[in-house]
C-alpha cells in the first residue's frame, strides 16, 4: 500500500511515467505511431482501472503491465509492418556513431517474439528483475527466465556471438 498515493495526481503520474512508457510500447511494437497509440489507450485503462491499483508495488510497474498487455494484444491483432533503415543511409558518414549497429539490433529484436521483445525490453531497458517482469508478463519466474534466454540465443543467431545484451540494453537509454 506503500505506492497507492502516486496516483492521486494523474496528471503529474501521466507526465513523470510517459517517456518511459512510451519508450518500452516501442521497443515491443517497433512503430512510433502505432507506440504512440497504444501508450495513449494504455493510460486510457489505467486511468479507468485507476482504483484498483492497490499499490503493492511502484505504479510505473503497474503501468508497464498495462502497457505491455495493451501490446502484445495488438500484436495479435496485426503484426504491423515494420520500418525499416536503409543499411546505405546507416552506415554514411552523416549517419550517427554507431547506426549500422543499431540498425542490427532493431533487425534483430523484429525477429523476436512479441512475448521475447517484452521480456528483452523490461530486463535490459528497464532493468527490472525476473519476479516484477513475470508479474508484468502473467507468468512465472521460472518461464522469464526460460523467455530470455531464448531470446537471448536468437539475438545471438541474428548478430553473431560477439554482441552482448549491453547492446541491446544500450539502445534504451
Amino acid at each position: 500500500m506503500a505506492f497507492r498515493s502516486e496516483l492521486d495526481d494523474f496528471g503529474a503520474f501521466y507526465e513523470r511515467t510517459y517517456q518511459v512508457a512510451f519508450r518500452t510500447a516501442l521497443g515491443i511494437v517497433r512503430d512510433a505511431a502505432l507506440a504512440a497509440d497504444v501508450t495513449q489507450e494504455a493510460y486510457v485503462v489505467a486511468y479507468e482501472q485507476r482504483d484498483r491499483f492497490r499499490g503493492e508495488a511502484p505504479g510505473h510497474a503497474w503501468l508497464h503491465r498495462i502497457v505491455v498487455n495493451r501490446c502484445l494484444m495488438t500484436l495479435r491483432r496485426h503484426r504491423p509492418a515494420i520500418r525499416e533503415i536503409n543499411p546505405a543511409d546507416a552506415g554514411s558518414a552523416d549517419a550517427a556513431p554507431g547506426t549500422t549497429d543499431r540498425v542490427a539490433i532493431f533487425a534483430a529484436l523484429d525477429e523476436l517474439s512479441p512475448q521475447q521483445r517484452a521480456a528483452v525490453v523490461l530486463r535490459y531497458y528497464h532493468d527490472y528483475d525476473y519476479a516484477t517482469i513475470a508479474r508484468i508478463l502473467g507468468t512465472t519466474s521460472t518461464n522469464v527466465g526460460a523467455i530470455l534466454n531464448r531470446a537471448r540465443e536468437r539475438l545471438r543467431a541474428e548478430l553473431g556471438p560477439a554482441t552482448t545484451t549491453s547492446a541491446v540494453a544500450g539502445l534504451g537509454r
